[in-house]
């Protein structure tokens, strides 16, 4: 079975699949990826060979939400705490040979309101095309995840929900000075080649994405190498991209100064990845260096450890963070705490409990909703959310 796009492959080896649900006490990456494998959408796992097929899938998150700032409390209907909501299209083509064709088309939306989630982008959550095969790897192109970034993602137990996971927050970077870009979604008018599993074990991915505008500065808005051992019960990751901010971007890396000298100002980005199956829990551990190349702009590095549990239908996972900075008291440091039970291996309960404390001159929010702007950011605050919620995945 042939793992075609990058971040799915990545999905795949944190979370892969298996042919029932498991119910077993055990923590141990094989349990926990049972259930949580069915949110990613078929094609996760690569092409079946000699088959072609469509399908429609997706996923609906909805909770009820309390979180406390600064600048006081909101009581809120909030959408996509556990998982994203989504709906998509994706299929396959058995070309002969070994050969596979292959596409996704997935848009993010709001079950609170309806609404789609970008109003520049229909298909904001991918819109990609491809071609794979089992000993030369796979080829794709559009609007996709860079090696990188679902690296990033996959290392997070919460899998970097834009509400409830610590480190969407902690990952920040537009406090880092002048030109300071990360590019953390899916990226437009991008490149992306995978290798086959090499020796077993091992396997790269590289990534390069084209400026909606060039002009200034390199024609690139994002380029990126990531390497990956998977070997029994260890995984473990390293990759470097390197970021220029798009003058016409709006949901991936817009410029916030200038649309002239800002897209020639390049972001180095490092990231160091970790997971080990200890038999009763599954930890991990992230460590992840953001450094704009603008004179006077700041560094900024991220550690992360967490943990994973299954106990029974529960799913227990808990995350803690550190964020500091070059700048004196610009750091912070928050955790994210869930149960999700599980009532068939498609729907879910879950409860999610976080907080973010800032340093003396840090202003980072936690489970921040645009529509309304709150939690405010505010310096040496702290954020506190709780949500309770639903998730089911078609």
């Amino acid at each position: 079975m042939k793992l075609k796009n990058f971040g799915f492959l990545l999905f795949a080896i944190f979370f892969g699949v298996a042919p029932r649900l498991s119910w077993a006490d055990g923590g141990s990456m094989q349990d926990i990826r049972r259930l949580v494998v069915s949110g990613l959408g078929p094609g996760a796992m690569g092409a079946t060979p000699g088959s072609s097929m469509v399908s429609l899938y997706g996923t609906v998150d909805i909770g009820l939400d309390y979180t406390r700032g600064e600048q006081g409390s909101s009581k809120r209907v909030l959408s996509n705490n556990a998982w994203t909501s989504k709906v998509g299209l994706y299929g396959e083509e058995y070309l002969g040979e070994g050969w596979s064709a292959y596409f996704r088309l997935e848009a993010g939306f709001n079950p609170d309101t309806g609404a789609m989630q970008s109003a520049s982008s229909f298909f904001n959550r991918g819109s990609y095309v491809g071609i794979s095969n089992k000993e030369w790897g796979s080829l794709s192109l559009g609007k996709q995840l860079s090696g990188a970034t679902a690296l990033a993602i996959g290392a997070d137990p919460f899998l970097a929900t834009g509400h409830q996971s610590i480190y969407s927050y902690l990952a920040a970077y537009r406090d880092l000075g002048y030109g300071a870009s990360v590019d953390s979604n899916r990226i437009n008018d991008s490149i992306s080649y995978s290798s086959p599993i090499i020796a077993g074990s091992l396997g790269f991915n590289a990534f390069y994405a084209l400026k909606g505008l060039p002009g200034s500065g390199p024609k690139t808005h994002n380029r990126a190498v990531s390497m990956f051992y998977s070997g029994g019960k260890t995984f473990a990751s390293v990759s470097l991209s390197q970021n220029w901010c798009d003058p016409i971007a709006t949901s991936t890396t817009p410029c916030i100064s200038d649309n002239i000298v800002e897209p020639t100002v390049r972001t180095d980005n490092f990231l160091v990845s970790a997971m080990q199956d200890f038999g009763p829990f599954t930890g991990s551990a992230v460590y992840m260096q953001t450094r704009p190349q603008s004179p006077g702009s700041a560094t900024a590095k991220l550690y992360l450890l967490g943990a994973q549990k299954l106990v029974g239908r529960h799913l227990l996972r808990a995350t803690v963070g550190y964020r500091g900075t070059s700048i004196a008291g610009n750091h912070a440091w928050g955790l994210t705490v869930g149960d999700d039970y599980y009532l068939s291996k498609r729907t879910a309960l879950y409860g999610r409990w976080g907080t973010l404390r800032n340093g003396p001159n840090s202003s980072l929010t936690y489970n921040y909703e645009a529509a309304n702007k709150f939690p405010a950011p505010s310096v040496g605050g702290v954020v506190s959310g709780f949500t309770v919620g639903i998730t089911h995945h078609f």
